[in-house]
């Protein structure tokens, strides 16, 4: 038995007496703390009992990352709290509650009447019929509780879906989902109808609906006051408040790197208590304080890397505060995105309709065709709700992660669904995946959120899991493969993501820290490909602070909007000081001050370099974060985070550890200027339908000095760049002439091998240059020197490493060097693998 270091509590913050229980939560673990079949005991108030475990998702190396954990608590005061204790313990033997069996001593059904007819439904019977046919769906098994799932389809577009748990002692509970979400079907639409539900002979519930398609709600009853999760019972009795060890969740790559020693305003906090015990948001339907129109700019609590609740919920713990983010998960039900194909049984997907578009300009689809273009029923703005991608919340990841309430997952999936099929089907590539090609970036920053957070949290096994995985990989490696193109077109700046702005030639940085946030929480998750694009961004996102010497303020980096492209061409500036005069010629400069970031734009800044830092250890980012401090940007402080925590990330320190060791960031420095060979022209992309909108922050600012006259060319589209093809090398490289050679080495790091230094295997254009053990096993960078080329062509670089006899261990090129001059990309590699890589003559370095 080995003590977990993690730090849980169970709290009443109720007025009265919380009688025993059972309890349930989510708990994310580090990779190997947790082993495959591994149990774990509990230890709550001196007592010490079996925890139930019910794995939902595992590392690759089998040990677990995330289940839902079910413990006996002990009565609590009003006021109590007691800590709780886990450790590892051999897997329990108890018995599982028969849930069967558990449901006969209950009954409970539901009778609607309205537009789509009359129905009577005997959930609990038809939950046994299920279990006994075997398509009831499985959630929790154990001796503490058991839960299981039933649909029932009724008539057009609606649906029920019940989860049943039955807990020991004989309590019962059930969520219930009032779905309206059936899709490509021949008939449906608004449905309105009365509804009634009665729990062991009690009416529980009535009420009068009126839901627009795609629109769900939910409700849970219940037979117990003791058994449940987070907000159990309420604030006048015994109410349950599950406080979770944040530190340790940030650990696991989770969640951000949220400043935990700043304080929640207690105004803030109070409010959302007053709110959340507000009839409103009892209400089915209740927007629950999201803002229904979406494309609404200014000072939202609702949108940043997650809810401005979320972040209190995880940086204080306060139940007020998990109140309110739970009621906001409950709009997460009602907005207009849930898409439920009943033909594939699971959320519409690309992989069953290639080339649908859900934006009603996708024109009206057919039944049963999955080439059609459009839904069958057009989404619509019903009870007020107008979606937009790019301002959208996040509003179910953090309640599921905490509290692993199976209905909480279903909406992120079906968020994540729709942000694929809400996207043009011309720029979503062959297997129309692709949601970051083109169009505004904060859209593809939250669109590629929610789609990585959908695949993270999916149960292994799932098909929704292989979807949103496949959709996040090829995301991720088609923003890789534009690296050679962009950076091309960037030149020394390089590193920001184009997309569709509103203002010619001008680049909101804001908007790049966005799609930032979006690679930091994937490369924290372990998406490789994710953390290979954040390095290349780096030049970009660090860069922005450490060239005042060569004409960009160091202030501008946190402006409002800098000019980016040349207004007499439309073509990407070249260097920073070309970024920095033009943005001083269109009086949008911050010069020494902040007249252009009276938003939250230093927030988001210091943000991402703090991201960049903790991830990996990037002495450049913490540098720059530090200097950028010292200036006292505007709204960067604690009094501010405590009032609006939503981008209150942690500053770095030299000391940190990276989350995902894959080695600290080469130095931002100029790229040499490019050989005059041409680059390939790439693809453009398809004039987009949708206008671009003007770029409105986030939170309000004063509106930038106007620009002054000047040539307003429509400027190229934004390219789909096709990377550079990597030459077909001759066997035996040709001997360079004496005056056109350069020294090509590589700057390779490994980070915990515990069986010593990895053998590593370096062929250039075809011909092993080195071929041995580099570093010692532990936390190095290492120079490799691999001999003389030609210095004004490329170069195929493939680095072999394999399997090792102790896994565990990262190898990663930190940087590639032509006599000398960095490019300042590399790639890193998990436990074995291979990185084809392209040396240029100009000295850059791009993984392919």
């Amino acid at each position: 038995m080995s003590i977990l270091n993690i730090n849980l509590a169970l709290e009443n913050a109720g007025a009265r007496l919380l009688e025993s229980g059972v309890t349930t939560f989510a708990e994310v673990f580090a990779k190997g703390e947790l082993a495959a079949g591994s149990g774990l005991n509990a230890t709550i108030g001196g007592a010490t009992s079996a925890v139930q475990l019910d794995v939902k998702t595992t590392y690759d190396d089998g040990s677990v990352k995330m289940a839902v954990l079910s413990v006996l608590r002990p009565d609590l005061a009003a006021g109590q709290s007691l800590d709780v204790t886990l450790a590892t313990a051999a897997p329990s033997s108890a018995a599982a509650i028969n849930l069967s069996q558990a449901l006969a001593g209950h009954a409970f059904t539901v009778d609607i009447a309205g537009s789509g007819g009359n129905h009577g439904v005997d959930v609990l019977h038809m939950l046994q019929d299920a279990l006994a046919n075997g398509t009831a769906s499985v959630w929790q098994t154990g001796a503490l509780a058991s839960q299981a799932r039933v649909e029932i389809p009724l008539d057009g577009s609606q649906r029920l879906v019940f989860d049943v748990t039955a807990f020991q002692g004989g309590g019962l509970k059930i969520d219930a989902q009032f779905n309206n979400d059936g899709a490509m079907l021949a008939n449906g639409g608004h449905a309105a109808y009365h509804v009634t539900a009665t729990l062991d002979g009690d009416v529980v519930m009535r009420e009068n609906v009126n839901q627009g398609q795609y629109q769900n709600w939910h409700e849970t009853f219940s037979t117990t006051d003791h058994d449940g999760g987070q907000g159990l019972g309420d604030s006048g009795s015994g109410w349950l408040n599950i406080r979770h060890d944040v530190a340790h969740l940030q650990a696991t790559g989770a969640v951000a790197q949220y400043d935990l020693s700043i304080g929640i305003s207690e105004a803030k906090l109070a409010g959302w208590g007053l709110a959340a015990s507000l009839f409103d948001f009892a209400d089915p339907l209740s927007a629950h304080g999201v803002l229904q129109y979406m494309p609404n700019t200014g000072g939202r609590d609702d949108i940043g890397f997650t809810t401005a609740s979320n972040t209190a919920w995880l940086m204080s713990q306060d139940p007020r505060a998990a109140a309110y983010a739970m009621g906001q998960a409950e709009a997460g039900s009602v907005i207009p995105w849930h898409q439920w194909d009943n033909a594939n049984g699971g959320w519409l997907s690309a992989e069953d309709y290639p080339r649908l578009w859900t934006d009603g300009r996708g024109g009206t689809g057919t039944p049963g065709n999955s080439q059609t273009t459009g839904l069958t029923q057009q989404i619509g703005k019903p009870d007020g709700w107008t979606l937009d991608s790019a301002h959208q919340p996040d509003l179910s990841y953090v309640p599921y992660l905490l509290t692993g309430e199976r209905w909480m997952l279903d909406n992120l999936q079906a968020q994540g669904a729709w942000n694929v099929l809400n996207i043009w089907n011309d720029t979503r590539g062959e297997d129309g995946f692709i949601v970051v090609n083109g169009g505004q970036v904060r859209h593809s920053a939250w669109a590629l959120r929610q789609i990585d957070e959908a695949a993270w949290a999916s149960p292994d096994g799932s098909a929704e899991k292989s979807y949103f995985t496949a959709v996040s990989k090829a995301n991720w490696a088609w923003l890789v493969d534009q690296i050679p193109a962009w950076t091309a077109a960037q030149g020394e700046a390089h590193g920001w993501v184009p997309g569709d702005y509103g203002a010619d030639n001008a680049l909101p940085p804001w908007q790049q820290d966005y799609f930032a946030s979006t690679a930091i929480a994937a490369a924290s998750h372990g998406n490789a490909d994710a953390l290979t694009f954040l390095q290349w961004q780096s030049n970009f996102l660090v860069g922005r602070f450490t060239h005042e010497a060569q004409g960009f303020a160091e202030h501008d980096g946190a402006a409002y909007l800098i000019a980016i492209g040349d207004p007499a061409t439309g073509k990407p500036l070249q260097t920073w000081g070309e970024i920095g005069a033009q943005t001083v010629a269109w009086n949008w400069s911050n010069g020494s001050g902040w007249a252009h970031s009276d938003g939250d734009y230093a927030q988001l800044a210091m943000a991402t370099l703090a991201g960049i830092a903790h991830l990996t250890g990037s002495p450049e980012a913490i540098a720059a974060y530090n200097a950028l401090a010292a200036d006292a940007p505007p709204f960067v402080n604690d009094a501010t985070f405590s009032k609006d925590p939503t981008f209150a990330i942690a500053a770095p320190s030299p000391s940190d550890i990276p989350v995902l060791p894959g080695g600290n960031l080469p130095p931002t420095q100029p790229v040499p200027e490019p050989t005059p060979e041409p680059v390939p022209t790439p693809d453009p992309v398809p004039t987009h339908p949708t206008p671009a909108p003007d770029p409105v922050p986030e939170h309000p600012v004063p509106t930038p000095d106007p620009v002054p006259s000047h040539p307003d060319p429509t400027p190229d589209p934004v390219p789909t760049p096709t990377p550079t093809p990597t030459p077909t090398p001759d066997p035996v490289p040709e001997q360079p002439a004496p005056d056109s050679v350069a020294s090509l080495s590589m700057k390779v790091g490994t980070f915990g091998f515990v069986g010593g230094a990895p053998d590593v295997v370096i062929t250039v254009d075809g011909v092993q240059m080195f071929h041995g053990a580099i570093g010692d096993g532990s936390a190095t960078v290492s120079e490799v020197v691999l001999g003389q080329v030609t210095a004004d062509t490329d170069h195929h670089v493939l680095l072999s490493f394999p399997e090792q006899g102790e896994p565990g261990g990262v190898l990663y090129v930190a940087d590639i060097l032509m006599d000398g001059v960095s490019a300042g990309t590399g790639v890193a590699l998990m436990g074995h693998g291979e990185a084809n890589l392209t040396a240029h003559g100009s000295g850059d370095i791009f993984g392919l």
